[in-house]
């Protein structure tokens, strides 16, 4: 892997999905190299066409956001929706926490979503911070064969006991059930498991279907199949999911749905 260190000219940019007010990415390119992930599509350089093997951290991020919290409105932001916040170089650098520091401070609704076990690190700051955080822990899969699309990320397991530790603190936790991809995790019983370990701890399921895009559809293909995920599909697992959340009493909301209700919200703003 290759870390290089790059000035960027803003940290908070408006953010174009409708449940956030503005996006904050502290790095550039994921070195958790997952096949299906649709950032590669939106990101530029040796972070997109080497992806799972490149990284810029943005090392003036922190004196940059400093700036901009005293000039824009307060509102929510996403941490990270390009990238992971809590891949590995920010052990080393935490953009993350003092990011996340220095809005929930400002006023500011922090909403992190993440692969990484790495984010109990900062358990302190986020119950400190309860108030102004959430906490998306995305699971896929929690069986092993998440590792075939999911290369360097954290073992789901792993990711479902930072959910659990998390959520015993008092912060909110949602389980980011996404994205599924036909003939690998669609099935009831991957599924299902996903779902009991978000009851059991409390949290809400946001599910959401794989979005063909032309990179990842051509690393899937490289590294896994080709796939498709038809309109029909996808029907019969929504009905699967919501039948599966029916039963074990788990809040579970359809991220498409969510998506539709917040624009019509920030519309009628």
């Amino acid at each position: 892997m290759k870390i290089y260190e790059v000035r960027a000219s803003r940290a908070l940019t408006p953010s174009g999905l409708p449940e956030y007010d503005y996006a904050l990415n502290p790095y550039v390119g994921c070195l958790h190299g997952c096949l299906y992930c649709y950032a590669m599509d939106f990101t530029r350089g040796p972070p997109a066409a080497a992806w799972g093997e490149v990284v810029y951290v943005k090392v003036n991020l922190l004196e940059l956001l400093r700036r901009e919290v005293r000039r824009v409105r307060p509102g929510v932001v996403g941490i990270s929706t390009i990238t992971d916040p809590y891949q590995p170089p920010e052990a080393r650098y935490k953009l993350t926490r003092g990011a996340v520091e220095m809005l929930a401070q400002a006023g500011f609704h922090v909403s992190i979503q993440t692969k990484s076990g790495m984010v109990t690190r900062d358990l302190d700051l986020l119950t400190r911070h309860r108030h102004a955080v959430d906490v998306g822990i995305t699971i896929t899969t929690l069986r092993d064969k998440a590792r075939i699309l999911e290369p360097h990320a954290a073992h789901p397991l792993a990711r479902a006991r930072a959910a659990e530790k998390l959520a015993s603190a008092g912060i909110k936790v949602w389980i980011f059930l996404g994205p599924v991809i036909p003939s690998f995790n669609d099935g009831a019983q991957d599924l299902a498991e996903v779902i009991r370990l978000a009851r059991r701890i409390g949290a809400e399921v946001i599910y959401d279907r794989y979005r063909p895009k032309p990179r990842a559809d051509a690393h899937l293909a490289a590294g896994y199949r080709p796939v498709k995920p038809t309109a029909e599909w996808w029907s019969q697992v929504k009905k699967t999911v919501e039948r599966i959340c029916a039963e074990e009493g788990a809040a579970c909301l359809d991220a498409e749905e969510e998506w539709r209700k917040a624009r019509l919200r920030r519309a009628g703003r």
